[in-house]
């Protein structure tokens, strides 16, 4: 539905996206260095998603969901109601997605909760094969704690004899880090994890406010000199591939206080195109905001600058 609207340029749509991203909170253990609540940025409200606003959430458009991220701009493991959210979902036959750094302590029984939850998948970032690489980005993180946690997930994931929830580790390629690919994936077969080798993204917060060379100039010291995980080419200072963007069409973001986003790479709700504790997500999703993004996204004539006219300006960077 979402790529023919798209295709054919439907800009008013009569039908809700079936894959959202719900933060859980924008609150984290982690001092990051490229990403925004890492650094402690002051620009987006602080706070944890409460149960009670996300069962409100799924009560209004769940009927058309299939699958929720369940996390955007924080570790949702400090979410102490996340387990609940997740079998609420469940109970509406909605998948559920979760990313995690993993680095905090872990008892049994909440390892034990997390797989019987039925996540569809656990995503682990975990970003180098040995303490001193992990620690250069995931300030303030436990390698050990990571690997253990990892290990004791599996192991329940075994022992409860689940078999839909699949648990991913998730190596994303720096400078730093690139010499490790090979041990990384040599833990994982031991470990019996599944690994996927990701390109790093430049500063998450700024990427779609500026141009790609900027960002490089910045963040270079971060980029892998493999071209083969840099999604830059360094030579012309341009993101290899240039995309059309369709997300407008396909999927929305609702941050911990309502806030609705066009994509998870907005970060502050002062690019929000409306609030869902005050207005329903019905006339929010064909507002003006959201109709004048679509056609900004088209080409066409619109009355309103939104976020995603300074994105497609910039070239879709964070794409």
């Amino acid at each position: 539905m979402a790529k023919f609207q798209f295709a054919i340029g439907s800009v008013h749509l009569y039908y809700y996206p079936a894959r959202i991203i719900i933060e859980s909170g924008n609150v984290c253990n982690l001092r990051c260095p490229l990403c925004p609540t890492g650094q402690r940025d002051v620009s987006a409200k602080k706070g944890l998603l409460s149960f009670s606003d996300f069962k409100r959430f799924i009560d209004e458009i769940g009927k058309n969901l299939v699958l929720i991220r369940l996390y955007n701009w924080g570790e949702p493991l400090l979410n102490k109601d996340f387990v609940k959210m997740v079998e609420y979902a469940n109970g509406k036959k909605i998948a559920v997605k979760m990313s995690t750094n993993l680095s905090l302590p872990i008892e049994d029984s909440q390892a034990e909760a997390l797989i019987k939850a039925s996540l569809q998948k656990i995503y682990v970032s975990c970003d180098g094969a040995s303490n001193s690489t992990y620690s250069t980005y995931h300030i303030d993180g436990d390698y050990d704690k990571v690997i253990s946690n990892m290990k004791l997930l599996l192991e329940k994931k075994k022992r409860l004899k689940n078999r839909y929830t699949e648990i991913i580790w998730l190596f994303h390629v720096f400078r730093h880090n690139e010499h490790e690919i090979g041990k990384a994936k040599e833990m994982a077969k031991g470990i019996g994890i599944k690994l996927v080798i990701n390109k790093m993204r430049t500063d998450m917060g700024k990427e779609i406010f500026e141009t790609a060379e900027k960002s490089i100039e910045r963040d270079s010291k971060w980029l892998p000199v493999n071209p083969e995980y840099n999604i830059f080419n360094m030579a012309e200072k341009k993101p290899k591939t240039r995309f059309s963007c369709d997300l407008l069409w396909s999927e929305t973001v609702i941050n911990w206080d309502g806030s609705i986003l066009p994509c998870c790479s907005v970060y502050s709700e002062t690019h929000s195109f409306g609030n869902i504790k005050e207005d329903s997500f019905k006339n929010i999703w064909n507002n003006e905001k959201y109709v004048s993004a679509r056609n900004e996204v088209l080409g066409r004539k619109n009355n309103t600058e939104t976020v995603c006219h300074i994105c497609k300006v910039n070239g879709y960077l964070y794409l």
